[in-house]
């Protein structure tokens, strides 16, 4: 069978590794929620819609990177991954509703399921959040085709981020007050320097604009600014008492979550500034003898 000029087993092949990895988290999830973690302290470090979300980027790039195909081929991808979730998912449904097992999967009254639903309202249910979630995915997928060659010159810039962020939750975790652990783990501190380090690598890089650096400079202040949300809520989640982490005393996690939406447009312009500066730097580097004219 082919779909777009390409076999069913051209797709499984490339999106194989993100399919055992949705099956992976699904099992630990299932594991968390039946071992009796409260959902509401770990349904975030566990979640399954985070993870394929990701993926749905991270494969949109990868296809563009290696020639995969075009937008149409980026729906069976993210189908696949999709299916992954959404059939683990029933499954789960089924074995924690018909097996009398208290877990995350069919939980009513948590999340976004009803007080009272039955199981097979539940997988209903589940079936038609799987059509829209598909669609969103090929948006997110097609965002990833379309940025992808900055997403691939930033990828090593994400991953610093995310360690610093991880970082940041586990000195939380470990007591550090707010005041200092705010500066030994700043996440937007980094962002400054990420941003003047891949400004001034990016004329060597093939980059040749200093509109491009407005780019380069957005996605690295929304990387922050995803890190900085997703840590404030697994924070609190995690019941890492305020003061501590990424929870500032006296602030609630909602009022802190909005501030840094609010601020996130001032991130965009200053990431894009150093972003700026150091391709500038860059540039005269490149080309010495256009800073000695």
């Amino acid at each position: 069978m082919n779909l777009f000029g390409k076999s069913v087993r051209d797709y499984l092949s490339f999106a194989r590794t993100g399919m055992i990895l949705i099956i992976v988290m699904g099992v630990i999830r299932f594991a968390v929620g039946a071992s009796g973690v409260p959902y509401e302290r770990a349904t975030h470090l566990v979640s399954l819609t985070i993870l394929v979300s990701l993926l749905a980027v991270v494969y949109g790039q990868r296809a563009a990177a290696r020639g995969f195909g075009g937008y149409r081929h980026l729906l069976p991808i993210v189908f696949m991954l999709s299916a992954s979730m959404y059939g683990f998912i029933i499954l789960a449904i089924l074995v924690e509703g018909f097996g009398g097992i208290q877990g995350y999967f069919h939980a009513p009254g948590m999340g976004l399921a009803a007080s009272g639903m039955s199981v097979g309202t539940h997988i209903a249910g589940q079936l038609i959040a799987m059509v829209v979630l598909t669609l969103v995915l090929w948006g997110l997928a097609s965002l990833g085709f379309l940025l992808s060659r900055y997403l691939g010159f930033l990828g090593k810039a994400f991953l610093a981020l995310a360690a610093i962020a991880v970082l940041r939750v586990l000195v939380g975790a470990a007591g550090v007050p707010y005041g200092v652990g705010t500066w030994i783990t700043t996440i937007t501190l980094a962002g400054i320097v990420l941003s003047l380090y891949y400004g001034f690598r990016a004329p060597s890089s093939g980059f040749t604009h200093y509109a491009q650096m407005v780019l380069v400079g957005a996605l690295i202040a929304a990387g922050i600014t995803l890190l900085v949300v997703y840590g404030i809520a697994l924070t609190d989640s995690l019941g890492i008492a305020p003061g501590e982490g990424f929870q500032p005393p006296g602030m609630s996690r909602g009022e802190h979550i909005r501030g840094h939406l609010q601020f996130s447009l001032v991130g965009v312009v200053l990431m894009s500034v150093f972003a700026g500066i150091g391709f500038a730097l860059g540039k005269r580097r490149a080309n010495p003898s256009n800073g000695r004219a």
